[in-house]
């Protein structure tokens, strides 16, 4: 909002203005010994007085913003009251259980921060060099574990505030009429906000017609608004301590209360901050990125290792540019497509794949002979303290075998299409991959997406801010990782597949295991298909992909150097008019997917809608690496 950009705004003023004063002291001179009347001793008086000044100026400018957000927080509590009242009658608008995720912890950080403003208040406006208000940000500082409650939950109360909003219209309506009361010396009274950021039919409207084509400014979100307010306090802090005395009562207690929140900020995982994963587009938009990697394209006919970027409303699929030593690393974007114009074709409708040279299996497997050796070679050198520039020799010649392999191996095909123009096609080896990547996708497809053009200025801050948004920084290969990382499980892993509960419908049900090897996933293993049933049991002997059985219900599965490993529920198709047009084409819809990540180190985690949590038994005989015998 305006009135807080000011308050934010008279922050910055005050950095800007100690700049100023900082160059009029250095043109005073420094006398030899400052005696009562020099000008060294005068500008310290003026410095100390000047410190005052900057102290009141900053407590100002954060208690008009902390008014602010008091006013946020009863307009976001404003509905509360009446939504729990309609709980408990036989037309409830939410349910108890809703209306506690939404608003967990809320009416605990208003009650917080209303009465520190009330002791800061008084403080602020009866200033005088003798004040002091240490302790109030101390105490507020040792209140963060609410905020560590809230921001657990962030997620979870947006994701139920949105799922509420469009299955009801009633409070679609009312998160969508929010009004937060203006600052008391303020002209204006009132100002709309929306509970999660969405822009309303009405106001969309309005802007289309007033405003520039395609541009839609969406209102602010009350819900992220308490953990913004955490690193603004934070920093708050950081100018106040700047501009206090070492030797004044405050200087400790605002030391204490900075580290507190420091340490409560870098705990806080980053990705609940859209501001750490967005870029701020030329038109004052907010875009944030989702999820990014690498993946392998066909293109030309040839395959061709991308970079791939899934922001709220557009993918974009970029190349890291060749940059000379020393010099800021660059994408380039090869091709976007706008979420609202992203479709995924069906294997029916989609045309056959472009022929791409396969790699024979037996050039494949001389790869991995090949790493494995350039790996022991590095381990022997190492071991024996040989040179350094020995062992980057090797490490360049086992990067290029690994980055070959992961370029050659992928086969599954990930296809997808923009409605206005040309098809792209992916080549993943993993099905579970591929499904993390289109659910991700549809999951941003449900919200209100508009299609758009971007500028040559507008794609340019895109990409520019790739490099520093992305959150997978190396190719995935085992020559990038760090010596002291994990290098992974060698040996063999029993794997035993029971039985799957929990679907509500017969269907054909087969299971597939996958393992990471040498930096991709490689499908080892496949029950055999359970027909027309809501329990199938796997208690016999698998099949075998890239392995053996050696017992019944048990199974082994080889390890080269692995950290995860994947199931993934299938329901098998027997259309005949799916027929594959890619050998490699997976036509079998999932019903289901979990995965152990690190390797035994935890137990299996599937998604909340999958029926296979018992599916897997794992034993670790036989299995050797980082922390195992």
């Amino acid at each position: 909002m305006e009135e807080e950009e000011e308050a934010i705004g008279l922050l910055d003023k005050v950095l800007e203005d100690e700049d100023v004063f900082l160059l009029e002291e250095c043109e005073l001179g420094t006398p030899t010994s400052p005696g009562s009347g020099s000008p060294f001793l005068m500008a310290v008086k003026v410095e100390a007085g000047k410190g005052l000044e900057m102290r009141k100026l900053v407590l100002s400018g954060f208690l008009a913003s902390e008014e602010i957000y008091i006013n946020q927080l009863e307009a976001l509590l404003l509905p509360m009251k009446p939504l729990k009242a309609t709980a408990t009658t036989s037309q409830p608008v939410l349910t108890i259980q809703q209306i506690e995720t939404i608003f967990y912890k809320i009416q605990d950080i208003y009650e917080i921060h209303k009465e520190f403003y009330d002791n800061l208040c008084p403080k602020v406006q009866q200033w005088d060099s003798q004040v002091t208000m240490g302790h109030l940000f101390q105490k507020l500082a040792s209140q963060l574990g609410v905020y560590k409650a809230f921001v657990d939950n962030y997620k979870v109360a947006l994701e139920t505030a949105e799922k509420c909003s469009q299955s009801n219209n009633q409070f679609q309506k009312i998160s969508e009429e929010l009004k937060v009361k203006g600052p008391k010396d303020s002209k204006d009274s009132h100002t709309s906000v929306t509970m999660e950021g969405r822009l309303t039919a009405e106001a969309a409207l309005r802007q289309d017609r007033c405003g520039e084509p395609g541009r839609r400014e969406k209102p602010p979100a009350l819900l992220y608004k308490p953990i913004d307010r955490v690193t603004r306090s934070t920093l708050v802090l950081h100018d106040l301590l700047k501009h206090t005395p070492v030797d004044h009562p405050d200087y400790p207690l605002l030391q204490d209360a900075l580290r507190i929140s420091q340490n409560f900020l870098s705990s806080i995982n980053e990705d609940i901050d859209p501001r750490r994963t967005a870029v701020t587009t030329p038109k004052g938009e907010t875009r944030q990125l989702v999820k990014d990697g690498f993946l392998v394209e066909v293109s030309e006919g040839s395959r061709k290792l991308r970079h791939v970027f899934l922001f709220t409303d557009v993918l974009l699929c970029a190349k890291l540019k060749k940059t000379s030593a020393g010099k800021h690393q660059q994408y380039d974007c090869k091709w976007y497509i706008p979420l609202a114009d992203l479709v995924f074709p069906s294997p029916e409708e989609s045309e056959a794949s472009p022929h791409v040279h396969p790699f024979p299996d037996h050039e494949l497997e001389d790869m991995k002979m090949k790493i494995s050796a350039l790996k022991s070679e590095i381990q022997k050198e190492k071991a024996n303290k040989g040179q350094s520039r020995a062992i980057e020799r090797l490490k360049k010649k086992m990067f290029e075998n690994e980055f070959l392999l992961l370029l050659n191996s992928p086969t599954i095909p990930f296809r997808i299409h923009n409605r206005n123009g040309k098809s792209y096609l992916f080549l993943l080896s993993s099905d579970y991959e591929r499904s993390e990547w289109r659910e991700a996708i549809q999951k941003l497809q449900k919200k209100d997406l508009q299609a758009f053009v971007l500028s040559s200025v507008e794609l340019q801050v895109l990409t520019g801010s790739c490099f520093k948004l992305r959150t997978v920084h190396n190719i995935p290969v085992t020559s990038n990782k760090d010596d002291d990382e994990s290098p992974g499980l060698y040996g063999f892993l029993h794997v035993i597949v029971h039985s799957a509960k929990g679907f509500k419908q017969s269907a054909h049900l087969y299971c597939t295991l996958e393992v990471d090897s040498f930096g991709y996933f490689v499908s080892k293993a496949k029950t055999r298909v359970f027909r027309d049933t809501t329990e199938p049991k796997w208690d016999e002997r698998l099949r075998t992909l890239l392995s053996r059985s050696v017992f019944p219900q048990e199974f082994e599965i080889e390890l080269e150097g692995s950290q995860c490993l994947r199931i993934l529920c299938y329901e098998k198709c027997y259309d005949k008019t799916k027929v594959n047009k890619d050998n490699n084409e997976i036509v079998d819809k999932i019903m289901g997917k979990g995965q152990i990540q690190p390797l035994l180190a935890q137990p299996l985690q599937t998604t909340a809608r999958d029926p296979i949590s018992e599916a897997v038994d794992i034993c670790s005989n036989g299995v050797s690496g980082s922390g195992f015998a």
